[in-house]
């Protein structure tokens, strides 16, 4: 028991370490590429708050006064961003030892898109908790400590609507499995009230290929009803073309209301797909990542 609950302790730590040195090897590359062409720029100053981040103060203005002052480009709005990720059951999953569950591999997200959003100064919320919107060092530490405690809501399986203010960007992580009715639902309702969103969907490789030989009792991990399929090859066929058309509707419906739709395979390097969500901030909701 002591052993199992080392274990656990570990892991959490583990996760930020990787969450930390993903966001910070993507946001090396986005602070290179911004070097280039920055041009003369007009901007603008306000006071230092605390969870600011650091490198954003203007330390030539500064001396000059007895305050800290940030520097902002004129007419830059900072955005506030809405991170939900599913945390039900299923989310559990994983077919080997050797490949990261789904819930692992949303938190990990979770917590590198908040390092790296929060290296930029956006404003960041993690849906279901009722929490308010939070930027900077705060962020990250709230959101670590949320995953670190596993602090349980009400909305594990989809994200709480009404939480979501309008003049905000939405990224939902999750697997995405359930009836594709009610994640059009979600979509439909934020998309009506001018939100953006990015849908990221965790799949386990033998969720789209079906690798399983011979007799096996298929567990489900929401209460479902158990399956025993006494030659498992012989339904891999219908299987794959069956989650390949769950997977094309639920991109066609995503899509169908401007969103954008990022499929992740839990088995590669998660700082691919990572780098193809922020990819996908910069030229689909016009984030310019400030660094």
């Amino acid at each position: 028991m002591r052993l199992k609950a080392e274990e656990l302790s570990n892991k959490i730590p583990s996760l930020y370490v990787k969450a930390d040195r993903i966001a910070n090897t993507i946001w090396e590359g986005i602070h290179n590429r911004n070097k280039d062409g920055l041009g003369d720029n007009f901007w603008q100053f306000r006071k230092y708050e605390y969870g600011d981040p650091a490198h954003l103060i203007d330390w030539k203005k500064t001396a000059k006064s007895n305050e800290t002052f940030i520097q902002e480009k004129e007419l830059q709005t900072l955005q506030n961003f809405v991170i939900w990720r599913d945390t039900s059951k299923s989310m559990n999953f994983r077919s080997s030892e050797s490949i990261d569950t789904k819930l692992y591999r949303a938190n990990l997200f979770t917590l590198a898109l908040t390092i790296i959003l929060s290296k930029s100064g956006e404003n960041i919320v993690l849906n279901g908790l009722k929490s308010k919107l939070l930027k900077g060092g705060n962020a990250v530490n709230f959101v670590s400590n949320q995953i670190n405690e596993k602090v349980t809501d009400s909305y594990k399986s989809s994200p709480n609507v009404n939480e979501i203010k309008n003049n905000s960007d939405v990224i939902l992580i999750g697997d995405f499995l359930n009836n594709i009715i009610e994640t059009e639902k979600t979509i439909k309702e934020l998309s009506n009230r001018g939100i953006n969103g990015i849908i990221i969907q965790i799949l386990d490789p033998a969720e789209r290929f079906f690798p399983y030989k011979g007799r096996i009792n298929f567990n489900g991990l929401e209460g479902e009803q158990n399956i025993l399929i006494g030659k498992a090859e012989s339904v891999r066929n219908d299987y794959k073309k069956a989650i390949k058309i769950h997977i094309e509707k639920l991109e066609k419906l995503i899509t169908s209301y401007s969103w954008k739709y990022i499929l992740d395979n839990s088995e590669q390097d998660a700082s691919i797909s990572l780098q193809n969500i922020c990819n996908t901030l910069t030229y689909f909701n016009n984030t310019e990542f400030r660094t």
